[in-house]
């Protein structure tokens, strides 16, 4: 981060305060195949009963 002037200027990282990184990538994957599997098991029992 340096100073230009009034403005700051920081790196698209330092904005972000964070980087993605393996986890980051790794809980969205999950988060996503766990809710698929959800719907999959709600939708299977709504049409099981109809």
């Amino acid at each position: 981060m340096h100073k230009e002037g009034d403005q700051i200027v920081e790196t698209p990282v330092e904005a972000r305060a964070g980087f993605l990184d393996r986890p980051v990538l790794v809980v969205l994957i999950v988060s996503v195949v766990l809710a698929a599997a959800c719907l999959a098991v709600t939708y299977a029992g709504i049409f099981k009963f109809a």
